[in-house]
């Protein structure tokens, strides 16, 4: 479907100077889809709106067989020609110079590679795109890479371990403090986080267990010690000149919940609107004078993990605080959701950012990491001959490589 230019950029956000269109990729949704991957419609329709806000056209791109080169062909073929612009060598055969893709392209159930594998793709076209690299979203998918990388750059994370197969690797629960909680390692938007997802005892443990690797087959599962404190989200957005903006931290609020009912954002409390963990699930954004030392802890940590695991663009940390209420890494998330109700851009709008101005910084970013890409062809300097700092990409590359 073809979104038409209308209206005059935003006044409060310029057009990114090099685009001339947007290819707005997306896995794509059938009727009887899963609720967490019909959920990207609604990122596609925020993502458009901002970019007519921009003035900037723009292509919608279902990728229903996962091989985003051939369908990229065919919008090449539908477009018109286009004018000289310095994209023009990144454009694969048939699209117009100055060509980016928003990359919304998702792992639906069961299918963890498919994002990571994605970017991949539009990495050897040598194509900007949005959001973080193939290699930062393969280690951020896998979450026991992840819990590996942050632990050993120092960062706190959840005592756990890693579940293949029973009745041999049910040691894990030896070395691993009760309660627990038990995720498929490879997926996300919490599936495998239902009913009962946190066991008290053994017992129950070796059950869940042994429940999710039938249900996750050819997964291992995550093993933590499941934290009893206040549940923190922080959103990360790129901005110029290659900094961050730590955006305002959120809280997920567990209200009446009654006692014994774990308190955690599981599937329900996502994807379930008729269940008591939906509607008593709430996010609130702290004040500062509130809890400023933990929010500036937040923040840091936050902050760090980003820079671990080489993201790029957008994205979201979670953490969880332990019983004396010092936080840990739970989640890092590279490609968080962008509707206009989900927690990024609550906490965007929460800092005075439009929509349009987020999807602006997104392709700056990507543009930005494109130039850079170009530049040193590939090699760790600039071409006036100074060192060129390592790109995030890079560096995931080789973080991965070292925790694999």
């Amino acid at each position: 479907m073809e979104l038409k230019r209308r209206g005059q950029p935003s006044r409060s956000w310029t057009r990114p100077g090099e685009v001339s269109r947007v290819v707005v990729a997306h896995n794509p949704v059938g009727s009887a889809d899963d609720p967490s991957t019909s959920d990207v419609l609604a990122q596609v329709e925020l993502v458009a709106g901002a970019l007519a806000e921009l003035g900037v056209a723009a292509t919608r791109l279902p990728v229903a067989g996962w091989r985003i080169w051939e369908d990229l062909q065919g919008v090449g073929a539908a477009q018109s020609p286009g004018g000289p612009g310095s994209l023009a060598a990144a454009a694969p055969p048939g699209l117009a110079p100055g060509t980016v893709v928003f990359n919304l392209v998702e792992a639906p159930p069961g299918m963890p590679g498919v994002h990571p594998a994605t970017a991949a793709a539009l990495e050897l076209l040598e194509l900007p795109f949005s959001g973080s690299s193939a290699a930062a979203l393969w280690l951020s998918t896998d979450k026991l890479a992840t819990r590996a990388l942050l632990a050993a750059e120092g960062l706190p994370v959840p005592s756990g371990g890693r579940l293949e197969d029973l009745p041999g690797g049910a040691a894990v629960f030896d070395r691993v403090p009760p309660p627990w909680i038990l995720k498929p390692a490879y997926e996300d938007a919490s599936l495998g986080l239902d009913g009962d997802a946190v066991c008290a005892t053994r017992e129950a443990a070796l059950a869940r267990a042994a429940e999710l690797l039938r249900r996750f087959p050819g997964q291992p599962l995550v093993v933590e010690r499941y934290l009893p404190g206040r549940e923190l989200n922080v959103s990360l957005l790129a901005a110029p000149a290659g900094a961050v903006t730590v955006l305002p931290v959120a809280e997920i609020e567990f209200v009446d919940y009654p006692p014994g009912m774990p308190r955690i954002v599981g599937y329900e409390a996502k994807w379930q609107p008729e269940s008591f963990a939906y509607t008593h699930t709430v996010r609130r954004f702290p004040g500062k004078a509130e809890a400023a030392p933990l929010l500036a802890e937040a923040r840091r940590l936050a902050l760090a993990a980003w820079r671990a695991c080489g993201l790029s663009g957008y994205g979201r940390v979670d953490l969880r605080l332990d019983e004396r209420g010092v936080p840990h890494v739970l989640e890092v998330n590279a490609n968080p959701c962008l509707a206009a109700d989900a927690g990024f851009m609550a906490a965007a709008g929460q800092a005075g950012l439009t929509a349009a101005e987020v999807i602006s910084r997104i392709l700056e970013d990507a543009l930005a990491r494109h130039r850079g890409h170009r530049l040193d062809g590939g090699r760790g300097q600039r071409l006036d001959g100074r060192p060129r700092q390592e790109r995030p990409d890079r560096l995931a590359a080789r973080r991965l490589r070292a925790v694999s």
